[in-house]
């Protein structure tokens, strides 16, 4: 049998003791008697087979992320790409215009 204090600390004693007059040699409360429901049980079984589970989904997760680092790194070499074209072309804006240059009017009727 197991008697449990409300501090907390446990006790075993024989199953023909009985409880009453019972104290805590830490904090001198009375023990009582323990259920025996207090921790469900759990099948190794069953957690064998979460383990296998979450490890598959962290396997694909990884692969997953490993596939869009690549993809990553190939778009931003395009981007890299694109940026050194674009820098060096001269922009519309920054060429000069002819001395004889016309003005154009709109012509409304």
């Amino acid at each position: 049998m197991i008697l449990a204090c409300v501090c907390g600390r446990r006790f075993r004693t024989p199953e023909d003791a009985s409880a009453k007059n019972r104290t805590c040699p830490q904090c001198g409360g009375s023990l009582a008697p323990e259920p025996d429901d207090l921790a469900p049980t759990i099948d190794l079984n069953v957690l064998v087979e979460q383990m296998k589970v979450l490890r598959d989904e962290l396997v694909s997760r990884d692969r997953a992320l490993r596939r869009a680092q690549a993809e990553t790194s190939v778009l931003r070499a395009e981007l890299d790409q694109l940026r050194g074209r674009a820098a060096a072309k001269p922009s519309p804006a920054s060429r000069e215009f002819p001395s004889d240059r016309v003005v154009l009017t709109s012509r409304d009727p």
